[in-house]
């Protein structure tokens, strides 16, 4: 029979005629859960004996699951977006990670490990590969390292993020070199494998000189003799109600480490952590989700806070592999685990039902001594029943133990919360995206909407007046500001007019701002990177000037007595009235962009201009407008046009979209520092209102 994905062999039949194959037969797997018929029992002596025959058979199938006392003491882990606005001040140039590692023991009890994710969303906006990301990070590989260290100090592995995917980027063949040098240069713990369920086969060996164990996590749920090759794993989109599943990985390997991940946009975490605790396993942290403000609610950061430290103390129970699930229970309402260990054997019981619950819990063996592990009290015993109560929408802990020792009793004063939380009904609703942007600090006020007797050179007057704009936002894990329905009804704007640069502002036109300016960037890693010792680069003067952030192409405009662009004014001044799709009408033409793979004069294509004469709109360079949000978790712009990067078309959709973009959409950049915003690809033009 297949049964998970494994082949098994034929059982001799039970007593009832019916064989332990049989039984087992009829539980599917889905998503990392057992499927249980509505009239299977697990609870049934037939049914345990079959399950438990059945995990020594998959058990064998596979090679023995090491895991370290530290993996299987580990209950939280914690997901740190690098454009998360709070984890780095770009004004005093300081990485936030006590203050990160601070929060996480006030509000959920500490982590036991963190993945430092670096690259998704921005990966494709130009040639700099996912490993780039971690050195060009302001601080490069050094804050890397500092984070390593002090995560560290507080005994928390770091794991650095793999996305095998990124094969398309500089250098896409070169990942497990890449891997090693990062790992070398920071002393990483690991690495978190997206959308892998195990390493690539060539790192055993390539990883070897480092002369320690690299740690793995994955996304993936891993049930099979891939498991163990990796020492954490996702139970991501798990089924955690109702509370009638047994995760398969967690009933096989229970010394496996899985971090719970149900619904990674949802703010309702309560039945997460009530399945956690039940199942003596982990849970994901994970706030701000590419962008999206997903912040756990208090209700929920209150009751991970009070089982952490009960899942730590009792940690080796939780990893005992002759764990039973669903034992039987003194309620059908009631679920209930077990789980032996050296200090008593822990019952883990959850009841999701909307009223409270006081009643027998579960049998009672004689001799031994009942205490509820929240509030710490003795539990009675009556008609062999242990009895006790459960909250609503609740669960519950129970240790039995041949004797509460000293040593014992000091635990348990230490770890019970008193009580558990309640379930209270609280807002949980998704946090809009931010809706107001910056870009009206900068206005500069000359023209006051009125077209001047002569425009300034390289200039084009825009006439003002209200067009119907719309946008087709690309979905890269997060949502932008507020553009649902612009893809189709679009929005009316209305704008003054204004002036604006034919093409985009070149090389040549930044070295005279410099020269003239003084301008030196507070930031200067990454900074006009692809010049010389500081000088244009012979022939390309008259290149659009790349490398810069969006505050280098502020003071630029400012400098000129000017400023950026707006989005709306970008679009409208690139499509004019009639809404099209590209500059020159409603059809792509591949010979109006650049396709030489790199930069080119500036007005190179004549056949390209938009109805106002303006050039290298689209598949030049990326271009900034001046339209930056900021929500309580990050800050982002706005990029137009697409480059001349681009991607094969076989490229993962992962990928920010490369090549020409239709003047319809645009690119959203999280933004960090200085050094990691600085782009081969990307340039800008000014405007003047």
């Amino acid at each position: 029979m297949l049964w998970a994905g494994v082949c098994l062999a034929a059982e001799p039949a039970g007593e009832d005629g019916q064989g332990m194959s049989d039984r087992m037969d009829r539980i599917a797997v889905k998503n990392g859960a057992w499927v249980i018929p509505e009239d299977v029992d697990l609870s049934e002596p037939a049914w345990r004996a079959a399950m438990d025959a059945h995990r020594v058979r998959l058990r064998a199938q596979v090679p023995p699951i090491r895991r370290s006392e530290a993996i299987k003491r580990s209950f939280v882990e914690g997901f740190a977006f690098l454009f998360d606005r709070r984890l780095y001040d770009a004004k005093a140039g300081k990485w936030r990670i006590d203050e990160f590692l601070d929060r996480g023991e006030r509000e959920f009890g500490g982590y036991d490990q963190v993945i430092l994710w670096q690259s998704y969303p921005r990966l494709g906006i130009g040639p700099r590969n996912q490993f780039d990301y971690y050195r060009d990070m302001p601080g490069g590989l050094e804050a890397v390292a500092e984070w390593v260290r002090r995560c560290h100090k507080r005994g928390v592995r770091l794991f650095l993020t793999y996305n095998p995917w990124d094969l398309h980027t500089r250098d896409g063949d070169r990942h497990a070199a890449d891997t090693l040098e990062l790992l070398r240069a920071t002393g990483a713990d690991g690495v978190y494998l997206d959308t892998l369920a195990e390493p690539p086969a060539e790192w055993e060996a390539a990883f070897k000189p480092l002369g320690r164990e690299v740690l793995y996590g994955t996304e993936g749920h891993p049930w099979d003799k891939r498991i163990a090759k990796v020492h954490t794993s996702w139970g991501q989109g798990w089924a955690i109600t109702p509370p009638d599943r047994v995760y398969n990985t967690r009933w096989l390997w229970p010394e496996h480490k899985t971090f719970l991940t149900s619904n990674r946009h949802s703010r309702d975490h309560w039945d997460e952590v009530c399945s956690a605790w039940f199942t003596g396993t982990g849970v994901l942290v994970w706030e701000v989700v590419f962008g999206n403000d997903t912040s756990w609610v208090e209700r929920d950061k209150r009751l991970l806070r009070a089982v952490k430290p009960l899942l730590v103390a009792f940690w080796e129970n939780f990893a005992h592999p002759d764990w039973q699930p669903h034992i039987p229970a003194g309620d059908k309402s009631l679920k209930v685990n077990r789980f032996p260990g050296p200090m008593g054997t822990v019952y883990t019981l959850t009841r999701p039902a909307p009223e409270a619950y006081a009643g027998p819990l579960f049998a009672a063996e004689a001799g031994k001594t009942y205490i509820d592990l929240f509030t710490g009290a003795e539990l009675p015993v009556a008609d062999g029943m242990v009895r006790g109560k459960i909250a609503v929408r609740s669960i519950g802990g129970v240790l039995a133990a041949d004797r509460i020792t000293p040593k014992l009793r000091a635990l348990l004063k230490k770890v019970c919360p008193g009580r558990v939380p309640p379930f209270v009904d609280v807002d949980t609703e998704p946090i809009p995206p931010a809706a107001e942007c910056d870009h009206k600090l900068r206005r500069v006020n000359r023209l006051r909407g009125v077209k001047p007797d002569a425009l300034p050179p390289g200039m084009v007057w825009v006439p003002g007046g209200t067009f119907l704009m719309k946008i087709s936002h690309p979905w890269h894990g997060a949502r932008c500001y507020d553009h649902y329905g612009w893809d189709e009804a679009g929005r009316k704007v209305e704008l003054r007019g204004f002036a604006i640069d034919t093409t985009p502002v070149t090389n040549a036109q930044f070295a005279a701002f410099l020269r003239d300016s003084g301008y030196v960037p507070k930031v200067r890693e990454g900074f006009l990177k692809h010049w010389k010792a500081g000088k244009v680069p012979d022939g390309l003067a008259d290149h659009p000037v790349v490398y810069d952030s969006l505050d280098d192409a502020r003071a630029y405009a400012k400098w000129a007595g000017k400023r950026l662009p707006t989005e709306a004014e970008w679009q409208y001044a690139a499509a004019g009235e009639d809404g099209r799709r590209w500059p020159w009408g409603r059809r792509f033409v591949p010979s109006r962009v650049n396709a030489t793979g790199g930069t080119v004069p500036v007005g190179s294509f004549a056949a390209d201009a938009s109805p106002f004469g303006l050039h290298d709109l689209c598949g030049h360079v990326w271009q900034w407008t001046d339209d930056t949000y900021t929500d309580r978790v990050h800050t982002f712009a706005i990029l137009k046009g697409g480059s001349f990067f681009r991607m094969p078309a076989d490229a993962s959709k992962w990928y920010v979209h490369t090549g020409p973009l239709a003047l319809t959409s645009h690119a959203k950049v999280p933004l960090v520092g200085a050094s990691l915003d600085r782009f081969a690809t990307v340039g800008f033009r000014c405007v003047m209102d």
